[in-house]
């Protein structure tokens, strides 16, 4: 026999989950103790149960495998609807498991309509994380244990990855239970992102007969493609193809920017020149990539209305939304169709795209990213970050936040070397710079974890700063010091006539004493204020082990590129 809780973590590292993201409590009391008891999983516990799940993501984005978080019941659960969403929002396998009061007291077992709360700190968690979940339930069987942790695991990866949510009762919880009858979990015997549409050959061939009528063919990829484990099979398609690729946000990391059919990162706030490849290409294959609104533009309008558009995703939702028309939706894992196309295109006669190559190579060195005017005083943020991406070394992680070090960071970093990049992609939300470089640092601690957030931004999650310094995690956190929000004055500046309220100092958000926060928390402490010391100082920074807590202290006035804006003004002037 075997207790319940013991029972869950037995099974979470039989799955190769070295790490569980905690912050233990009354209502997860046995959930908790089946960690401690266990001689190998780790917990690393959270000062914020909304932190935990953002650490899972960054976690399983790394791994490759599935986060798992452990929290209370009533506001731990509810606290930890807030990192839930990232993980929904941004595709990434996250396992929740909520204790819960004891079976008689939850109100998700009472039956009445409209009851709000009955047992002591309890909530109906259930019917709260329903819409942002894959599978979510309350276990109230203890002998049903293995059969929803088997489906909870399958479904978070199944398909376009996702959040799952496992509620489980004190009583529960403490239960005991012979493991060697438990009833398991049999999966469908077609899985979804392996294929879904059984004409996949079909559209293969369609998009190999509007790449022979193409002149201006056009990649685009996203994160789909890497979940899909499809990275290598792209690189191939790039190679017998030898058309240019530009990538979204989630998906710029897949392939260095050296790489010679490598654009860079798409959309508005994209590259210099990108917004000209997007236009004047007339046939785009879009792959894995759900062509948002930040990548298409507010009005949908990036791409040429002339050009032929073939989008693959495993999301048919996706395929249905408002916003480009899609001339050939192809349901299908981004994976399963590349081989596919790749299968049938050996043998077969495709036109050369030199001229377009070269068009586009033309584009890319014409207008560099970073020019003279950028090494100056106050520091600009895409200079300091140009010098942090050249002197990172081979495998560092970046991990980057919300506003103007967002935006930077996807345009500045050309992941060399296999880095990768983990961000809030969809939402861009403040303050996840801090859990998502936990989640990344747990995932794998040989890595140097490279992190970029602002003064504003590392107020929403500043308490896991001390889980940082407790394990001592290689973590570099390069807080930018641009007196508040600067991406959100630069919207004031644009639609509010330089009327300021809540993003800056005089307006309802002072910066703290970052000196002072560092040695609150028990970090190591350093300064950049000037781009002529950026370099030695980075160099020196990044020799030393451990965690560091830098202030860099740059142009409170920084302007963003708005690559398809900038474009056209540029081709106006022309």
């Amino acid at each position: 026999m075997i207790r319940v809780a013991d029972y869950i973590a037995k099974f979470i590292y039989k799955h190769k989950v070295s790490h569980v993201f905690m912050l233990s409590g009354g209502g997860s009391i046995f959930l908790d103790d089946g960690v401690a008891c266990h001689k190998k999983l780790k917990a690393i516990c959270v000062r914020n149960e909304a932190s935990a799940p953002m650490m899972a993501e960054a976690y399983a984005k790394i791994t490759g495998n599935i986060g798992v978080v452990y929290v209370t019941t009533g506001p731990g659960g509810a606290n930890a609807v807030s990192g839930l969403t990232e993980a929904w929002v941004d595709s990434a396998p996250v396992l929740v498991i909520s204790g819960q009061v004891q079976s008689n007291h939850a109100t998700y077992n009472i039956g009445i309509d409209n009851l709000r709360t009955f047992g002591t700190q309890e909530l109906n968690i259930i019917k709260v994380v329903e819409s942002i979940t894959k599978y979510a339930v309350m276990v109230n069987h203890p002998e049903e244990i293995r059969y929803h942790l088997e489906k909870a695991f399958y479904l978070a990866k199944d398909g376009r990855p996702g959040p799952v949510w496992l509620d489980i009762p004190l009583d529960v919880q403490s239960a005991q239970v012979d493991e060697n009858k438990l009833a398991g979990y049999k999966p469908p015997n077609l899985k979804q992102c392996i294929i879904v549409d059984n004409k996949i050959g079909l559209l293969a061939d369609k998009v190999i007969e509007l790449l022979r009528s193409a002149k201006r063919p056009l990649i685009v990829a996203g994160q789909g493609v890497r979940i899909a484990n499809a990275v290598k099979h792209l690189r191939e398609l790039l190679e017998t193809l030898d058309v240019p690729i530009i990538f979204s946000r989630m998906g710029q990391d897949i392939l260095e920017y050296s790489h010679k059919n490598n654009f860079g990162h798409g959309g508005i706030k994209g590259l210099r020149y990108t917004g000209f490849i997007m236009k004047e290409s007339d046939f785009i294959l879009s792959l894995g990539c759900r062509l948002s609104v930040q990548f298409v533009g507010i009005n949908f309008d990036a791409f040429s209305p002339e050009s032929k558009i073939a989008v693959v995703d495993i999301d048919e939702a996706e395929l249905s939304k408002p916003g480009v028309p899609i001339d050939l939706p192809i349901l299908s894992d981004a994976g399963t169709f590349i081989k596919e196309l790749l299968a049938r295109i050996k043998g077969k006669k495709l036109p050369l795209y030199k001229d377009w190559m070269d068009k586009c190579q033309g584009y890319k060195d014409s207008y560099p990213l970073i020019r003279a005017e950028h090494k100056k005083n106050p520091i600009d943020l895409y200079y300091f970050v140009d010098l942090l991406d050249k002197l990172s070394g081979k495998d560092d992680i970046f991990v980057s936040d919300a506003g103007s070090s967002y935006y930077v960071a996807g345009q500045a970093l050309t992941f060399k070397d296999g880095q990768r990049e983990i961000t809030s992609g969809a939402f861009a939300s403040m303050g996840l710079a801090i859990p998502l470089a936990i989640g990344c640092s747990v995932a794998d601690n040989n890595k140097q974890i490279l992190a970029i957030t602002g003064d504003g931004s590392l107020e929403l999650n500043i308490q896991e700063l001390k889980t940082v310094s407790y394990y001592g995690l290689n973590i570099k956190l390069f807080v930018i010091n641009n007196g508040g929000y600067v991406s959100i004055r630069n919207t004031q500046d644009n639609v509010c006539s330089s009327r300021y309220i809540g993003s800056d100092s005089a307006s309802g958000v002072e910066t703290l004493n970052l000196r002072k926060v560092a040695d609150a928390f028990g970090l190591a402490y350093s300064r950049i204020d000037r781009h002529q010391d950026i370099r030695r100082k980075l160099k020196s920074i990044m020799l030393r082990p451990g965690p560091i807590f830098v202030e860099v202290v740059c142009d409170r006035n920084q302007k963003i590129i708005e690559s398809i804006k900038d474009d056209i003004r540029m081709l106006n002037a022309k």
